[in-house]
């Protein structure tokens, strides 16, 4: 029995493709113990793991995050710098055989040379390169004004700076400039096909994409499925982390009120029923919606185009249209559009005409659905975490 941590990004995005994969090590008879935060802590015990809370003020409380995107890689090294500080003596403590670390989360990267022990990097979101990177920049995903690039780029000096004082503290010579936000090492698990992947043929036998991550999950609250009355359903939701425009609840008021399909809107916890105004007949609005349930029944899906909700759909054949809310999520939304699979609109388009436009195309055209379902063959071609877990199981035993 070997002993593992896992260090993640503490957010539903990015834990849940690695449950079942941490639950398939378990069931191996690895010895996991998670960090994360409280709200994870049940879903993460449920797979065999132990849980372990981090105790840092950025990473317990995330909420503000949308509002400060340009700062990510300096908030990101500000938080590794922090994670040392608190956790270090205990990842040391637990004398681990191997590290599983998110992405997005570099102080697993630091912990790993640290503690001189193997590392997997764990991908939640697609996988990055420079082909990947000039994909993103050819489908404009760019910051949108001077002001933001070179908030951009003060982050990325003083990330830096921490960086170079962080090597000359500890000793090791860190994740170097791009491990800032984009994380990789020998192993590095994708939870993804290489179908779908952009530039997928550019990525070597160190990336191992075994296709979306999903299990059942416990849903918190019961949903009202007896007022689920229409054949055609719509299901609309901004996620758990950008979910509080209330400007694109109401555009989505104005563009589905009275037409002939029914509409499941998910608001999340921050935004009130009241503050949205009048809710039309055809829509059903929660504040928590039982995800894959829901995308079992509808015919379409209005997503922000977080990398975990796009899977979920496409993985049961559901088309989508892409309203993203960073340029991570065009991405995503511009790699669906390109396979056919759904359509992009840039947040600064989604106005009602627009998104009704969008959502009536994808309904009517069965060519959609034809190539949403494609993506899906090639999600269950691609393994699933039983090789990922063979593969994570020889690579650390070398």
């Amino acid at each position: 029995m070997a002993k593992a941590l896992v260090l993640s990004l503490p957010l539903s995005g990015h834990i849940n493709p690695s449950l079942p994969l941490v639950r398939e090590l378990v069931a191996r008879g690895d010895d996991i113990l998670y960090f994360a935060t409280d709200p994870f802590a049940a879903r993460i015990r449920h797979t065999g793991a132990r849980f372990a809370p981090y105790r840092n003020g950025f990473l317990a409380n995330m909420t503000r995050l949308p509002e400060r995107l340009e700062e990510l890689s300096w908030l990101l090294t500000r938080t590794t710098a922090e994670v040392l500080d608190d956790h270090l003596a205990a990842f040391r403590a637990e004398s681990p055989d191997y590290l599983i670390v998110d992405s997005v989360a570099p102080w697993g990267q630091w912990a790993a040379q640290l503690l001189r022990i193997p590392v997997v990097t764990s991908v939640s979101t697609f996988a990055i390169n420079r082909h990947v990177l000039a994909f993103a920049a050819a489908h404009g995903a760019r910051p949108k004004s001077a002001a933001l690039f070179f908030s951009k780029l003060r982050s990325i000096f003083k990330s830096l700076a921490l960086a170079r004082r962080l090597r000359l503290r500890h000793h090791v010579r860190g994740p170097g400039v791009s491990g800032l936000v984009f994380g990789k090492s020998d192993l590095n698990i994708v939870y993804t096909s290489r179908h779908f992947q952009p530039c997928g043929e550019t990525f070597d036998d160190r990336y191992l994409f075994v296709g979306p991550s999903i299990a059942p999950r416990t849903e918190p609250a019961a949903f009202p499925w007896d007022q689920v009355r229409h054949p055609v359903l719509v299901y609309a939701s901004l996620g758990t982390l950008f979910n509080t425009d209330v400007d694109f609840y109401r555009h989505c008021f104005q563009a589905f009120a009275g037409r002939d399909l029914q509409v499941i809107l998910s608001i999340g916890a921050n935004v009130s029923r009241e503050s949205l105004g009048p809710i039309p007949d055809n829509f059903i609005v929660q504040s928590y919606v039982p995800q894959l349930d829901v995308l079992r029944r509808v015919t379409a899906f209005l997503t922000h185009g977080g990398m975990n909700s796009v899977s979920e759909s496409l993985y049961l054949g559901v088309p989508v249209v892409v309203v993203p809310q960073m340029s991570e999520q065009a991405i995503v939304g511009q790699r669906v559009q390109e396979l056919g699979a759904g359509l992009y609109l840039a947040r600064e388009d989604a106005t009602p005409q627009n998104l009704r436009a969008s959502i009536e195309r994808v309904i009517a055209d069965d060519t959609f659905r034809r190539q949403a379902a494609a993506v899906r063959d090639s999600f269950q071609a691609a393994g699933g975490v039983e090789p990922a877990a063979t593969a994570i199981l020889a690579f650390t035993r070398k």
